[in-house]
C-alpha cells in the first residue's frame, strides 16, 4: 500500500480522529491530511514523530508499503537501512537459488554424460538344440543320418531316440558345439538368434539428468521472477 495509505489505517485502527493524531505527532492537520493524502512525503524529523506517536515499527511499515513509496522516504535514515538490510536478504536469496539451480544443471549433465557412456541393454540371444544323447562311439552325425531313415547300431528310429534339449546363450558357440553328458554326449545345433533388451541403469540415468535439468530451470525462474 501506499505511505499515506499506511498512516491512515494506523490512525483509524487507533481510532484517532486526524486533529486527534496531529496533536499527538505535534504537526498541523493540513499536513497530516497531505501526508494521508500522498500529495506529500515526511521528512525525517516528521518521520520520527509519526513513528513515535503511532507506535509503528519501521520494519512493519517496510513490509507494508510499496517499494515505490519506500523509494521516496530513502532520505530517512531508518527506511534507508530497512530497505538495504532487505535488499541484502533478497540478494542472498536469490544468489542462493542461482547456485541451486547451476549445480542441479551440472549434476544433469552429468547424469546425461553418465548415461550416454553407459552401453545400452541390448545384446544378442543364441539358440541352440539337441535332439538325443549320442552314445559313445556314435558319430556326431547320428541324428542326421537317422533323420533321413537310418537305423542305429540298436536299430533304433530317430522316434525312439529323440530327447530334445535347448539352451539359450548370450555367447556365439558358432553353429554346433559338443558338451558331455552322462552316458555319451550332446551336439548342440544353432537354429535361430534374436536381439534382446535387457533393462539397464541407463533409463534411470536419463530420468534423473531430466529431473535435474528441469530443477535447474526452475531455480532459474525463481530467482529471476523474485527479482
Amino acid at each position: 500500500m501506499k505511505f499515506g495509505d499506511y498512516i491512515r489505517q494506523t490512525r483509524e485502527k487507533a481510532g484517532w480522529t486526524q486533529p486527534e493524531a496531529a496533536a499527538r505527532a505535534d504537526i498541523e492537520q493540513s499536513y497530516l491530511s497531505k501526508l494521508e493524502t500522498g500529495k506529500s512525503y515526511p521528512s525525517e524529523d516528521i518521520f520520527a514523530r509519526l513513528m513515535a506517536a503511532y507506535s509503528i515499527d519501521v520494519e512493519d511499515l517496510c513490509r507494508s508499503v510499496y517499494a515505490a513509496e519506500l523509494d521516496k522516504l530513502r532520505e530517512i535514515k531508518d527506511v534507508r537501512q530497512m530497505v538495504l538490510t532487505r535488499q541484502n536478504k533478497e540478494s542472498q536469496f536469490v544468489r542462493a537459488w542461482l547456485v541451486a539451480g547451476l549445480i542441479m544443471i551440472m549434476l544433469g549433465g552429468g547424469m546425461f554424460g553418465l548415461a550416454y557412456s553407459i552401453p545400452d541393454g541390448r545384446h544378442m540371444l543364441y539358440s541352440y538344440r539337441s535332439e538325443g544323447v549320442i552314445q559313445k562311439g556314435e558319430s556326431p552325425m547320428i541324428y542326421e543320418f537317422l533323420s533321413v531313415g537310418g537305423p542305429d547300431s540298436e536299430n533304433k528310429s530317430l522316434s525312439e531316440r529323440v530327447d530334445y534339449a535347448f539352451q539359450t546363450l548370450r555367447e556365439n558357440k558358432g553353429n554346433s558345439f559338443i558338451e558331455p553328458v552322462e552316458g555319451g554326449y550332446r551336439k548342440y545345433t544353432l537354429f535361430d538368434s534374436t536381439k534382446a533388451n535387457q533393462p539397464s541403469a541407463i533409463s534411470w540415468h536419463y530420468a534423473f539428468g531430466i529431473m535435474f535439468l528441469c530443477g535447474g530451470l526452475a531455480c532459474f525462474y525463481i530467482s529471476r521472477r523474485w527479482r
